[in-house]
């Protein structure tokens, strides 16, 4: 889980500095990268959830700790079935308002600055408006 984290405060400081630089957009390879990223919030999540559960898991399966010793007496299904359901509508919002931005993004296309930096054709189709 720190791991994840650490690989994404680097990429996010590696692409602030190529933006202070003026290269964020021209680095192909550091795009490519901050692409196949993406998974490492959720890899992070799910590694921070197995490390705590596997840490609690020896002492039921050893016989050390009762197994409903181990359950969490104050929570109920209600308190469960809440916190499921909050999650879901923040991500469900989250992700909604993620995608329309995107989609108005790439239905844009390119700033007028970006298409300057691009070659021949592609800069002709840009300047355009992306749609000829």
């Amino acid at each position: 889980m720190v791991g994840m984290g650490l690989i994404m405060l680097a990429v996010s400081w590696f692409g602030v500095w190529l933006r202070f630089r003026g290269r964020l957009e021209t680095t192909r390879w550091f795009l490519w990268a901050s692409f196949l990223s993406f998974p490492t919030g959720f890899v992070a999540v799910l590694a921070g959830w197995f490390t705590a559960e596997v840490g609690r898991q020896p002492w039921v399966v050893y016989g050390l700790l009762r197994t409903k010793d181990a359950v969490t007496p104050s929570l109920t299904t209600g308190d469960v079935a809440f916190s499921l359901i909050a999650y879901i509508v923040v991500y469900v919002t989250i992700y909604s308002f993620g995608f329309y931005y995107i989609y108005r993004l790439l239905r844009d296309g390119p700033a007028v600055e970006v298409a300057a930096a691009l070659p021949g054709a592609a800069r002709a189709g840009a300047l355009r408006g992306g749609r000829g």
